[in-house]
C-alpha cells in the first residue's frame, strides 16, 4: 500500500550521537521512525479536523487571522490556537499569508490509512492514535464553554489511554525514559539517594528496576523516593510498583513541585540526584523551581532532565498539541532570559536556566548540536546538572 506520511527520514549518523551513540542509535529502528513521522501527521490532521468539529472551516478558507478566530471565545483558547495554526503550517495543511491563515483546497485528511500503514510498520501502536481521537472528541467545551482542559483529557474515559501512552512498550514515548536512564547509569555510586518528580505512570520507574538488575548496579540506589502531585498516580504507584519494579528500594510521597520542598518534608542537601522526566518544564517559576531543587541536592548531586526538546522556541513539535489544553503547561511565569516561552524550550534555553540557577557542568545525552541542525525532528534529551 502507498504510504501516507511519504518518505521516512534516515536515522542519525553514529558520530552525532555522542559516547552512548551504540546505545542510542539502537532507539532508531524502522518502526520507530514510522511511528514518530506518523504521529506528528496524524496529529496534525487532527487538529484541523478538529477546527472543522468546531464550524470553522469556512473561515479557514476564507482566511483567518488567530484574533479573528479568537474572538469570542473564552481567553483559555487562545494559547493552543496559536499554537495549532502554525502548526498547520508547518504540516501543510495551512498556508500563512501575513498574519492570516488560510486553508486552500482540499487536504487530505484520512485517519484510517495512517492507522493501517502503522499497524503494518510497528503493530500494537494504536494507542497513540486513541489518545489523539480522545483528546479530538472530549476538547470542544474547552472551546465553546471555557471548561478546564484537565477535567476534560483526564476523566475516566481518556484516564486508560494515558496510562498505556507512557508505557515504555511505546515505541513513541520511550526515547524519554532510555536516555534519562543513560544519565542516571553514567555516574550512580553506592548508596544513592534518588527522588523522582512527578513519576506519573512509574515506567522509568520499571526502567530502572529492570535494566539496573539486568546490569548488576540496581544495588548501588540505597532509597528510590517515587512522588508525584496527584493521589491517583501515587495510589496506584504503591499498589502495583512492588510486583513490577522488584528491586528497587521505593518510597511514595505527595509532591508538588511548585511549592517549597522544604515544606513537604525534603531536606536540604539530602539527595544525590533528582530525576525528572518531561515535568519541570511546567514550573510556575522556573527560576525558584530550579534554585530550590538545587538546595535539595548534596554537593556534587546532578539533577537529570528527560525533556521534549524544540530546535528553535518557534518551532512547533506535535507532542505539545496534548499539553497546550493544560494550565500548567502554558500558565507559567516568563522571563526573557531563562524561560522566554511556555511549553518545551531548547537545549540552549535549558542550559541558561539551569546555569543560572547555580547549576554547573551541564551535559546532554546525546549532544543536541549538531543533532538538531541535521535532524530538527529529533526533539528528546537527557539534561544532567551538578549542584
Amino acid at each position: 500500500m502507498t504510504q501516507p506520511f511519504g518518505p521516512i527520514e534516515a536515522p542519525p549518523s553514529l558520530d552525532l550521537l555522542g559516547p552512548q551513540g551504540p546505545e542510542i542509535a539502537r532507539l532508531f529502528t524502522r518502526p520507530f521512525l514510522v511511528m514518530h513521522r506518523a504521529s506528528a501527521l496524524y496529529t496534525a490532521r487532527t487538529c484541523l479536523l478538529l477546527l472543522f468539529d468546531l464550524g470553522w472551516e469556512a473561515r479557514l478558507r476564507s482566511g483567518t487571522t488567530l484574533d479573528d478566530l479568537c474572538r469570542g471565545l473564552p481567553e483559555q483558547a487562545r494559547k493552543p490556537l496559536a499554537w495549532m495554526l502554525p502548526f498547520l503550517v508547518t504540516e501543510d495543511l495551512l498556508s500563512r499569508e501575513g498574519e492570516s491563515f488560510i486553508l486552500k483546497g482540499g487536504p487530505d485528511l484520512d485517519l484510517a490509512g495512517i492507522r493501517e500503514a502503522v499497524e503494518i510498520e510497528a503493530p500494537g501502536h494504536g494507542v497513540n492514535f486513541d489518545l489523539l481521537d480522545g483528546v479530538r472528541s472530549h476538547i470542544q467545551p474547552f472551546f465553546t464553554e471555557g471548561k478546564a482542559g484537565e477535567g476534560l483529557l483526564f476523566d475516566l474515559a481518556l484516564f486508560p489511554l494515558w496510562l498505556t501512552y507512557f508505557r515504555n512498550e511505546n515505541l513513541g514515548y520511550f526515547p524519554n525514559n532510555l536516555l534519562t536512564l543513560l544519565a542516571l547509569r553514567q555516574d550512580l555510586t553506592p548508596g544513592t539517594r534518588v527522588l523522582e518528580l512527578g513519576a506519573g505512570a512509574g515506567s522509568f520507574a520499571q526502567l530502572v528496576a529492570r535494566q539496573g538488575a539486568e546490569e548488576g548496579w540496581i544495588s548501588r540506589i540505597a532509597e528510590y523516593r517515587f512522588t508525584d502531585v496527584a493521589p491517583t498516580f501515587l495510589r496506584r504507584a504503591q499498589r502495583d510498583l512492588k510486583f513490577i519494579a522488584p528491586g528497587l528500594p521505593l518510597t511514595f510521597q505527595a509532591l508538588d513541585l511548585n511549592r517549597p520542598l522544604g515544606d513537604q518534608g525534603i531536606a536540604a542537601e539530602s539527595l544525590d540526584v533528582l530525576i525528572g522526566i518531561n515535568v519541570v518544564h511546567v514550573a510556575q517559576n522556573l527560576e525558584a523551581v530550579l534554585l530550590d531543587l538545587r538546595s535539595r541536592l548534596r554537593l556534587g548531586g546532578r539533577l537529570i532532565l528527560g525533556e521534549c526538546l524544540k530546535s528553535s522556541l518557534e518551532h512547533p513539535v506535535y507532542q505539545e498539541f496534548f499539553f497546550s489544553f493544560i494550565r500548567s503547561f502554558t500558565d507559567v511565569e516568563l522571563d526573557p532570559r531563562w524561560r522566554p516561552v511556555h511549553g518545551f524550550l531548547t537545549p540552549e534555553a535549558w542550559v541558561d536556566a539551569l546555569a543560572h540557577a547555580g547549576f554547573r557542568n551541564i551535559e546532554s545525552i546525546p549532544p543536541p548540536r549538531p543533532l538538531m541542525d541535521k535532524h530538527p525532528s529529533f526533539n528528546v534529551g537527557a539534561i544532567t546538572a551538578w549542584a
